[in-house]
């Protein structure tokens, strides 16, 4: 009898555990399912299109990969990554796994910022969520990409065939790594690897990670460490793939021609060379009297002084980086107001405007497309909206849509801010202490984001020119804290 009744106990115990297990794997399968789902949802701008929206500096990295090609003002990263997904057959590929990319960030913070009780597993059951929780994880999911699809500009950067979209997932890693309590093992791992290199395919998301992992600093200390991975393996990646291209274990090692052009743009080169340029052989001392006040005509323009100098922007970067030293030294007050004046400029130009026009793109993505892609692709391509020059147009009603949701992200964002501040405490004595942690989550997550976006306007507007591409690439990021706690707060309620 006693044989018996423990047979059936272990019956009953081998059943449950295959229930349990069967649930994990449907929660898996559910996750994976949304994930796909919440990325197609942001790839609508391509769909609409016709094809991946492309920028004239996009065949600058499809060209990356092939030998001999090498550009000098653009890391040698992004386009080798790329390669790994359209592998010369289709672009579609690349936005595919951008969004991806991002629905699966998206699910990642919703699980950070869930309240705990809500992920609260079954007894007994395996590590990891229950499927319940998995359940109200997936529909917030799929509310949200919804709401960013049809709302913010995140869906035209992940339709985009340039490295913006990675601004935020900069960001995003940060947070993740540096706060969210919830990662698994190989989760870390995976969020290290994609955060490294969503940091160096861009040299602003240098200055967006630095100052993300300063807020690291002040806010959670204890996983500073953990978050400074990304940062360092990007930087080494740069030393790496710029040994590579140019010999020289540097960061950028050109990028001093683009400071001179932002301080020349600024008006704060030409007094520099005026004083010095009695005792300085600098090829630049004959464009003082004539400097373009325009840091694009600066860069850009074939008869500029960057492009007139017998060796091009690569044989001006030692003079520019001396220069550009003298003018830090001698107008350190100017050049910090007018990188300020640049910045405040930048936090608001989220439009969409300079990235939905052809402009260039027949004798540059064309011609790259044409030369290692199939006909069908180049007849995809030219048969796109945006080729025809007919998307800027259509897109000017979700352009307005979307400065208006920045606008009001920017206010709920305060009210959120205020509200988790006021309400601290006020939680029944058995909750208040998963509580305190939730709100003070909730908190970090809304400073993390403010704090990238400010640096990539630092980054762009003063260290480059103000274009509301550089700002509408991240600024979506400010509709999650609303979107999510507000969420989070109706199904409290209802529950």
């Amino acid at each position: 009898m006693k044989q018996s009744a423990f047979s059936i106990q272990a019956n009953l115990a081998t059943a449950k555990r295959l229930i349990l297990s069967g649930a994990e794997l449907n929660s898996k399968y559910l996750q994976i399912c949304c994930i796909f789902l919440g990325g197609l949802f942001l790839l609508w701008p391509a769909f609409y299109n016709g094809y991946p929206l492309a920028y004239s500096d996009s065949h600058v990295f499809i060209s990356q990969p092939v030998a001999g090609f090498m550009n000098w003002d653009k890391p040698f990263v992004y386009g080798p990554l790329i390669l790994l997904f359209h592998g010369w057959q289709t672009l579609w590929l690349v936005v595919a796994a951008q969004a991806l990319l991002v629905s699966h960030l998206v699910w990642l913070v919703i699980v950070a910022l869930m309240p705990e009780r809500k992920l609260a597993a079954a007894p007994n059951a395996p590590k990891g969520l229950a499927a319940t929780a998995v359940w109200c994880i997936a529909k917030r999911h799929l509310f949200v990409c919804v709401v960013l699809a049809a709302a913010t500009t995140a869906p035209w950067f992940v339709s985009f065939l340039m490295p913006d979209i990675f601004a935020a997932i900069t960001v995003l890693c940060i947070f993740l790594l540096g706060f969210s309590t919830r990662l698994g093992r190989y989760e870390f791992a995976w969020l290290a690897l994609l955060g490294a290199l969503a940091i160096a395919v861009h040299l602003s998301h240098l200055v967006i990670a630095a100052a993300c992992l300063l807020g690291v600093l002040c806010l959670n200390v204890r996983r500073l460490k953990i978050a400074l991975v990304p940062l360092i393996c990007a930087i080494a990646i740069l030393l790496g793939t710029n040994w590579y291209a140019f010999q020289k274990a540097s960061i950028s090692p050109h990028g001093s021609v683009f400071m001179l052009a932002r301080l020349s743009g600024d008006g704060n080169t030409k007094e520099v060379l005026e004083k010095y340029c009695a005792q300085k052989n600098w090829y630049l001392c004959a464009w003082a009297d004539r400097l373009p006040t325009d840091s694009d005509d600066f860069l850009w323009n074939g008869k500029g002084p960057v492009w007139s100098h017998p060796g091009g922007p690569i044989g001006l970067a030692p003079e520019a980086s001396e220069i550009v030293s003298y003018v830090l030294r001698t107008r350190p007050w100017p050049v910090l107001l007018s990188g300020l004046n640049n910045m405040a400029g930048q936090l608001w130009m989220i439009q969409l405007g300079d990235t939905l026009h052809p402009d260039h793109l027949d004798v540059t993505v064309a011609k790259s497309v044409r030369q290692h892609f199939a006909p069908v692709e180049l007849e995809r391509l030219n048969g796109s909206r945006q080729m025809r020059d007919t998307l800027a147009a259509d897109a000017v009603w979700f352009s307005r849509l979307n400065v208006l949701i920045f606008y009001c992200a920017v206010v709920f964002s305060l009210c959120v801010l205020f509200s988790a501040w006021s309400k601290r405490g006020t939680a029944p004595a058995h909750t208040q202490r998963d509580a305190d942690a939730h709100t003070k989550l909730v908190v970090r997550f809304i400073l993390i984001l403010w704090i990238g976006v400010a640096a990539n306007a630092f980054a762009t507007g003063a260290l480059s020119k103000p274009h509301h591409r550089y700002q509408a690439r991240i600024a979506w990021l400010l509709v999650l804290p609303p979107l999510l706690t507000t969420f989070a707060r109706r199904r409290q309620k209802i529950s």
